[in-house]
């Protein structure tokens, strides 16, 4: 005997889109980040930068959390953006058992320049898309932005919102 076909709410379909649209995009973008030489970020250093500017003065320990990696690979890793001067390093005052992490000027200049240059290779991916579509996209992210703006780990801010000139 066959078994009933359940049909899916709207919700479980946009979630079952989401699960395998998501992984595809991210996918584009480390690609994209990946394969433009002109910024020499890998995308784990692109990450590490976007955390330090939404974070200034963030821990090793913050950021090895964050990205899911233990304190020594994550020592070595801010070593290599510290000495391309794109991070700064500064022992806490308070408790020299800890180090401060930010953002040099270069490493902001990097990171923007990065993020506009990834951005501008997805815009013309998505320039594909017939205009309805697009505004179709637009729509939908904005739809969504509030529903994973916050979280365990709140990536709600990023390069590309200075990117467009509203400072934080």
């Amino acid at each position: 005997m066959n078994a009933p076909i359940v049909k899916k709410s709207p919700a479980d379909e946009a979630a079952s889109l989401l699960m395998e649209v998501v992984p595809m995009v991210m996918r584009r973008i480390r690609n994209e980040a990946r394969g433009n030489p002109h910024h020499g970020l890998s995308v784990p250093q692109f990450r590490i930068l976007n955390y330090l500017l939404r974070h200034e003065g963030a821990t090793l320990s913050s950021l090895a959390e964050h990205a899911a990696l233990g304190l020594p690979a994550m020592s070595r890793a801010v070593d290599a953006l510290v000495d391309r001067e794109l991070v700064q390093r500064d022992v806490l005052t308070t408790d020299r058992r800890f180090v401060s992490l930010k953002l040099t000027p270069h490493g902001q200049v990097t990171l923007k320049r990065a993020w506009r240059e990834t951005e501008a290779r997805l815009g013309q991916i998505v320039a594909e898309l017939p205009a309805s579509q697009q505004m179709d996209v637009i729509n939908a992210l904005q739809a969504l932005r509030p529903l994973f703006a916050s979280g365990p780990t709140d990536d709600s801010s990023s390069v590309g919102e200075t990117g467009r000139g509203q400072e934080r």
